[in-house]
């Protein structure tokens, strides 16, 4: 092969390359932030921030990705958060690779409390960083009054309970455990899947009725 049909085999395979590839036999479409973005939508809970404003600028690369994992994206513009969720329709035999979580009853009392306390801070326009509770509060919301666990005397056991009530919501997206142990930050994704008229529901349910409450979000199991 002579000089000129090395350069010029040379030239078509770089006309022929995949500008979008991150390894040896790439074909994938999407350039590496869109792709972090997408992984983001599909491993986390919700994303914000400047992964929200790169899934803006690559929507359409991001949506078709997250289909083809039988995924939706849901984009809220006011608290500027996205997540992914599965898709729905008798139509549909294949499992996601999210699937939606069955809050326990316990559960969803303490999500719809927390959706008043944003309603409450919402009301005095604090900003979403300042939207703190302590595990105290949630402890008295929980096991005092018309609360969920305050027909029980076991001071320790209620505790203990309320301890793996607050770490469930935080795997699932609903609090930030701070550097002070007994201080959480509500995240914007309560207000997203829980309105007030949901919330006040909830709380109703929590305290008189029986069984588990269907949240509208989703777990992101599979997601590794």
């Amino acid at each position: 092969m002579t000089v000129a049909e090395e350069h010029e085999e040379h030239e078509e395979h770089m006309d022929n390359a995949n500008p979008y590839a991150l390894f040896e036999g790439d074909t994938g479409d999407m350039p590496a932030e869109a792709r972090m973005a997408a992984i983001a939508l599909k491993r986390d809970r919700y994303i914000s921030g400047p992964t929200y404003d790169t899934v803006l600028d690559n929507r359409d690369a991001v949506v078709r990705s997250l289909n083809n994992d039988l995924l939706d994206l849901v984009i809220n513009e006011r608290y500027r958060i996205m997540y992914a969720t599965p898709v729905a329709g008798d139509d549909v035999t294949l499992r996601s690779l999210k699937t939606r979580v069955s809050l326990k009853r316990e559960e969803a009392a303490l999500l719809a409390f927390l959706r008043i306390r944003v309603l409450e801070y919402e009301n005095v326009h604090a900003d979403p960083a300042d939207w703190l509770v302590s595990f105290e509060e949630i402890r008295a919301a929980l096991a005092t009054g018309a609360g969920y666990l305050a027909a029980r005397n076991d001071e320790e056991g209620v505790a203990k309970q309320i301890g793996a009530i607050v770490s469930a919501m935080i795997t699932y997206g609903y609090l930030v455990r701070l550097d002070d142990e007994a201080m959480y930050q509500i995240t914007p994704l309560v207000p997203v899947v829980l309105d007030r008229e949901l919330a006040d529901t909830w709380l109703d349910v929590a305290e008189h009725g029986d069984g588990d409450t269907e949240d509208d979000d989703d777990d992101e199991k599979g997601a590794e």
